[in-house]
């Protein structure tokens, strides 16, 4: 297994050293960290404490014959450069810097002239990873659209011997620009969103885990990088400075996907089969669904990409639990999750007044909603669970209304899992 050096600063908010090492956890590639500085961000940095150059050069001279690529962040000033770029000599795996001086927050991570340091660590690097700003400032030039940023990357390319240029953060057009020695540039739309603390930290070592592997950065790495900082960035964790990128964001969607998609199987058992609830199936069908990821809309809500239907007078499931399986549900769990976090699941049945009665019976909170009162353009499952979150004061467990024009009259019970709405809606139905 590959293994990457990273050499950078120490953030207690998440960048530098603690962003290298979960970055190589996420990706399955052991990261070594080694800090160059200790530093205090509150959100700007208000304290910079270099390491001991020789606690450096020990470092790096024990930890870099046995890694296969290197990732080089902020270093506070030439002397602790220079210690890096001697010990890189001769070191043949791809060697990624982040161009790093300030941090996105204010103030400065470099005690030297931040043109010398960076001018010293481009002397050691194969790839580097500049905002557009930063190429600037390394190029001397303007960079304010791709044009400009392709031009500038070239020169420092064909200057230092470099692979590639990755640049980020290009105002015209909003794109991400990777330049190479050899070959066309490629430019990659830039998703809407706001940034987060630690993104450029991610991007350059999520280059060298992955280039570790290939041993050279070349177009599918960058892609790679760039998918897996974005994730970062959209799952981002707030902190109480602001928000801060986090690596491990797949790994939680991926155990929360994982986690709804059984609930919906299980869901599902409960009613696939049951001739108790045949009289509980509308002409739409049945869907059952699970949120696992409310910031992706419907996108982030499990349900079956078909419906629960009759066939010969009994519930049969068609489909199967996905990402984006349901629509018109997916959109009431989300409202309902968004005004009350506890609930996460539901599903719709039949309208039938012996099922709202047993309900009540039950002890279910229970409201209604009158299909003429809803307002034009907007959506009937968001629109209702607000209207009658407004009434109420609180998510209901069942949420009904009967009809109008064209409108098939609909029951929905909500939960704080599938299972759980299922469970409410087991009970109503064989109690009524």
């Amino acid at each position: 297994m590959p293994t990457v050096l990273a050499v950078s600063a120490h953030d207690p908010r998440g960048a530098g050293c603690h962003a290298d090492v979960r970055t190589g956890e996420a990706l399955g590639i052991p990261v070594i960290a080694v800090p160059t500085a200790l530093t205090v961000q509150a959100p700007e940095v208000v304290d910079l404490r270099p390491v001991e150059p020789d606690y450096l050069e020990e470092a790096l001279n024990r930890y870099l014959p046995h890694v296969d690529a290197v990732k080089l962040g902020a270093f506070p000033d030439v002397e602790t450069a220079e210690v890096a770029v001697n010990a890189l000599e001769g070191f043949e795996g791809p060697v990624v810097l982040d161009p790093v001086v300030e941090a996105s927050a204010g103030g400065s991570l470099c005690d030297d002239d931040p043109d010398d340091v960076v001018g010293t660590l481009v002397e050691a690097a194969t790839v580097i990873t500049p905002n557009a700003e930063e190429l600037a400032r390394i190029a001397g030039r303007r960079v304010r659209t791709d044009l400009e940023a392709e031009l500038a990357a070239r020169e420092i390319t064909e200057e230092d011997d470099l692979t590639g240029v990755l640049v980020t953060g290009i105002p015209y057009p909003k794109v991400d620009l990777w330049v190479p020695a050899e070959g066309e540039p490629v430019a990659f739309d830039v998703p809407e969103g706001e940034g987060a603390h630690a993104s450029g930290c991610v991007l350059a070592t999520a280059l060298a885990c992955i280039g570790a592997s290939r041993g050279v950065v070349d177009e599918e790495v960058v892609e790679r990088a760039l998918m897996f900082a974005r994730e970062a960035v959209s799952g981002s964790l707030k902190d109480p400075f602001g928000p801060v990128s986090s690596p491990a964001s797949r790994i939680r969607r991926h155990a929360a996907l994982t986690e709804a998609v059984r609930d919906v199987e299980r869901a599902v058992r409960v009613i696939d089969g049951d001739p108790d609830f045949a009289d509980a199936v509308p002409q739409v069908g049945i869907n059952v669904v699970r949120v696992f990821d409310p910031d992706s809309g419907v996108e982030g809500v499990v349900g079956l990409s078909g419906r629960i239907v009759l066939e010969g007078g009994v519930p049969r499931a068609v489909g199967r639990p996905v990402p984006g399986g349901s629509s018109h549900v997916a959109r009431l769990v989300l409202k309902a999750h968004e005004l009350d976090p506890s609930v996460r699941g539901g599903l719709n049945i039949r309208f039938d007044p012996g099922f709202v009665e047993a309900a009540r019976r039950l002890g279910f909170e229970v409201a209604s909603f009158d299909r003429e009162r809803e307002p034009e353009g907007v959506s009937t499952m968001e629109w209702c669970v607000e209207h009658v979150y407004e009434r109420v004061g609180f998510v209901p467990d069942v949420i009904y209304d009967e009809g109008g024009p064209g409108k098939e009259p609909m029951i929905r019970i909500l939960g704080g899992s599938a299972v759980e709405a299922v469970s409410k809606a087991e009970a109503v139905v064989k109690g009524r």
